[in-house]
């Protein structure tokens, strides 16, 4: 039993701890909470983004007379003053005379001494062109002679090439019959064979000859031995000296008949004789002929080069007789000088009656309309300066409002824009603005004008302008409070997320980078994707935040 009553205290003293602990906790909670920063919010919208443009202008004159007086000649006396009302018989200034007079003295001088410079130029560019006309003619008569002259060089060089090659085909169609080396062989052996022979048969017969002589001596010996003997001898010898006789004499017999058959068989193959072959008048003859040939041929390749020549010839001096005549036909340097004088003798002529008008005006400078002087620009005593002298202000023509715009403001004003405008005092109507271009003095700024009615405006007034415009409609805008700035010039904006803290799941500012697409004073134009519809945006903070600072939604 008392260990129940033990185990109920202890059961209500932990209790009681944990409801100290619980109380403790919402109470760290609370401390904590309240030092947060707190933080109003908004999500991004779908709408359009308007611009309003407001600026000052200035009512202008409508249209501006100058009155243009011969710059450099002396003014003697000034009339008119900035902002005086003139009329067509209002004197503005005058001129000095005697100034004028020996100004006028100048011009005419120098007019007459132009017209004389004129004259000479004149003259002598006629005398150039007649001079230059001759040096054509003579070039082209060159010419035509040069093509002449050179082209009979060329013809008869050309004849004579003909005629040395018709000589040399006439020679080489009547070539000289010559024996071939063949027939010259075999009638230089036929000869060799028929004197061989011959030869043979003389040594024969010479042979024979010395036999027979042999056998007459032999006889002739035996007969005069004989003889002597028979005077001394006795007549039983005598017949063996008859039977050597005879047998001497029979031989002498037998060698005269071989001496008479090698000679009757010599004389008889001499009687068809083979002729010792000689070509020397043949081959002489064939010499002539290819000396004739080549002497021909290199009176036909001698011809072939004169020709070239000829025609080669007849190039060059075509060529530079066709470069005198292109030099002739060529045009001449350019001599502007007369043309020049002349333009200047007319404006000379020109300034001169001008001058002349000033004189005849008694050097008196009147406005051509009435109107209000806005801008003098000569003085008593000094020259009249290039430009208008005297500037005047038409009163007739309706006025025009003009005003400076920011490049900024320019993106929502054009040409043909509606615009509020406000004159004085008065009421604002709408104008159309009729002409909007950059400044020529400041490129940074753009000049815009309105032209008004007959009648509305006048001169030096000052007037407010206003153009409201409205952008395409965007589907992620926020405003503008939420969009912030780093160093480095990026937009970004700080959007509610939730992370884990000490005390559980916290909220807390994230820096989100955004491109923006269009804004004005309140709302900005985000691109999407990066932010949604459902995001919301910071707009103000009790204390400055930093990213990834936790927060709590004001209360």
């Amino acid at each position: 039993m008392e260990i129940l009553k033990k185990q109920k205290k202890i059961l209500t003293a932990f209790c009681f701890f944990l409801a100290f602990m619980f109380a403790c906790t919402l109470i760290s909670r609370a401390v904590y909470a309240s030092k947060l920063p707190q933080v109003s919010v908004d999500t991004p919208r779908r709408m359009a983004i308007g611009h309003k443009v407001d600026a000052e202008g200035i009512v202008h004159q409508g249209r501006e007379y100058a009155v243009n007086v011969l710059s450099g000649l002396r003014v003697r006396t000034v009339y008119a003053h900035v902002g005086d009302k003139v009329t067509t018989d209002t004197l503005l200034f005058e001129i000095d005379m005697e100034d004028l007079e020996e100004q006028v003295r100048q011009k005419e001088l120098a007019v007459k001494k132009l017209q004389l410079q004129i004259g000479d130029q004149e003259k002598n560019r006629a005398l150039q062109e007649d001079k230059d006309e001759l040096e054509n003619i003579r070039a082209q008569e060159d010419y035509e002679k040069t093509a002449q002259e050179e082209q009979t060089k060329i013809d008869r060089a050309e004849l004579e090439k003909k005629t040395r090659e018709r000589d040399l085909r006439e020679l080489e169609n009547n070539p000289v019959q010559v024996t071939s080396e063949e027939d010259r062989k075999a009638a230089q052996e036929k000869y060799e064979a028929w004197a061989k022979e011959a030869e043979r048969l003389k040594s024969a017969m010479e042979n024979a000859k010395q036999e027979w002589e042999a056998a007459q001596g032999k006889v002739k010996e035996l007969e005069a031995g004989a003889a002597a003997e028979v005077s001394e001898a006795e007549e039983d010898a005598a017949p063996a000296e008859d039977s050597a006789l005879r047998t001497a004499k029979d031989a002498e017999t037998e060698a005269k008949k071989k001496y008479d058959d090698a000679k009757a068989a010599y004389d008889e193959y001499r009687k068809t004789p083979v002729a010792k072959p000689d070509y020397s008048a043949e081959d002489a003859a064939r010499d002539a002929w290819e000396k004739e040939k080549r002497s021909l041929e290199d009176a036909a390749n001698a011809a072939a080069l004169e020709e070239n020549d000829a025609k080669a010839a007849k190039e060059k001096a075509m060529e530079s007789a066709g470069r005198n005549l292109e030099d002739t036909e060529a045009e001449k340097a350019s001599d502007s000088s007369l043309e020049i004088n002349r333009l200047e003798l007319s404006a000379l002529q020109s300034e001169l009656s001008a001058y002349r008008k000033v004189l005849e005006a008694q050097g008196q400078i009147f406005p051509e309309a009435d109107g209000i002087v806005t801008r003098i620009q000569v003085n008593p005593g000094e020259r009249v300066p290039d430009g208008a002298a005297v500037v005047y202000a038409d009163l007739s023509s309706p006025m025009q409002f003009t005003v400076s715009l920011t490049k900024d403001q320019k993106k929502y004003v054009n040409q043909g824009d509606l615009a509020k405008l406000s004159l004085g005092n008065g009421k604002g109507e709408e104008y159309q603005v009729d002409y909007i271009a950059e400044n020529e003095a400041n490129p940074e700024l753009y000049e815009a004008r309105i032209l008004l009615e007959e009648g509305v405006g006048t001169i030096g007034e000052s007037g407010k302008f206003e153009v409201e415009a409205q952008s395409e409609t965007f589907s992620c805008c926020i405003p503008l409070a939420a969009l912030h700035e780093d160093a480095n010039h990026r937009k970004f904006v700080y959007v509610v997320s939730e992370r884990s803290g000490i005390l559980g799941m916290e909220l807390a500012a994230e820096a989100v980078y955004v491109k923006v697409l269009d804004q004005n004073d309140s709302y900005a134009a985000i691109e999407e994707g990066v932010i949604d519809s459902e995001t919301e945006l910071i707009l103000s903070s009790t204390e400055a935040i930093e990213d990834r600072d936790v927060i709590r939604y004001k209360e």
